[in-house]
């Protein structure tokens, strides 16, 4: 990326699991994601190298962070630290959009 100002619109959106799609920016070592979750689809267990902190634009899912299962909302964030196993589900009739930074 060169420049201070970016679209998510210019980005192609990429499908990384079944109903999950998801836009990235990189500048450095911070990435962006832009990501939609189809409604019904399941984040299936899995960890990353790098820390995410994520927020809920739009929807309502299940989230399990190390163990601990929450319901995150629209406004709502959480953090998943480096090499944690998480997960979800989309428990809201409509999609779920969330943007989510990492240091990579």
């Amino acid at each position: 990326m060169d420049g201070p100002f970016y679209s998510f619109n210019s980005v192609a959106a990429e499908e990384i699991e079944k109903g999950i799609w998801t836009k990235s920016l990189t500048a450095g070592a911070v990435q962006a994601r832009h990501m939609v979750f189809e409604s019904g689809c399941l984040i299936p267990d899995h960890r990353h190298p790098e820390e995410v902190v994520t927020m809920i634009l739009e929807g309502e899912m299940e989230m399990t962070v190390a163990g601990e299962t929450k319901i995150v909302k629209s406004g709502d964030v959480f953090l998943v630290p480096k090499n944690t196993v998480h997960s979800g589900r989309v428990i809201s009739k409509n999609r779920v959009i969330a943007i989510s930074c990492a240091t990579i």
